[in-house]
């Protein structure tokens, strides 16, 4: 197999592929993630406020905006079908999940190529240390998500936040080390 056949300073093309796969379903999930919001809270600000006391006007505004706000949401049908926001955000994440499983599978069976003669000692700890985060990560994500919307438990939500939290701290690390011309030549 040619791709086992890995150049002398940079990754295999599966891993490239395997690699930019990830980052374009975390990009897609993070954004439909963060954009579930719009489907499920279409009630105005003040709204559960008014007690009652406000004009027939201002509640007939507040109807506007929350019909806008829920013809927006029923928008986000992408097939039609009942296919909402929140699955298309499931199915992303269990993409990510897979991706998650499979890249730490791939790398041992594939292995690694020698480290960049561009990164510091300190360097190469970081980046180890910020890889096999964001490949754990690459599961805690999506599961404690899934594990969120099976059980309806919103006990849940603080480890999802904070497994978001720890995967941005990571992704930041990872960059620091990474973006530079030098080494970013190495996965593209």
């Amino acid at each position: 197999m040619a791709d086992l056949d890995a150049p002398p300073r940079g990754y295999r093309t599966s891993q490239k592929v395997l690699h930019w796969l990830t980052v374009g379903a975390l990009a897609a999930q993070f954004a439909v993630g963060y954009d579930l919001d719009l489907d499920e809270d279409c009630d105005p600000p003040g709204e559960d406020l008014s007690g009652g006391d406000t004009s027939d006007a201002f509640e007939d505004r507040l109807d506007r905006l929350e019909d806008a706000c829920e013809a927006r949401a029923d928008g986000y049908d992408l097939l039609g079908g009942g296919f909402d926001l929140a699955e298309v955000h499931l199915l992303l994440g269990l993409c990510v999940l897979a991706l998650g499983v499979v890249r730490p599978l791939w790398r041992r069976y594939a292995g690694l190529p020698p480290w960049s003669e561009h990164l510091s000692a300190g360097d190469r700890t970081l980046v180890h240390w910020t890889e096999r985060a964001l490949l754990a990560l690459l599961v805690v994500v999506p599961l404690s998500g899934i594990v969120l919307v099976a059980t309806g438990d919103d006990r849940w939500l603080p480890l999802h936040v904070g497994a978001h939290v720890a995967f941005f701290g990571a992704l930041a690390a990872h960059l620091s080390t990474n973006l530079r011309p030098r080494i970013l030549r190495r996965m593209l």
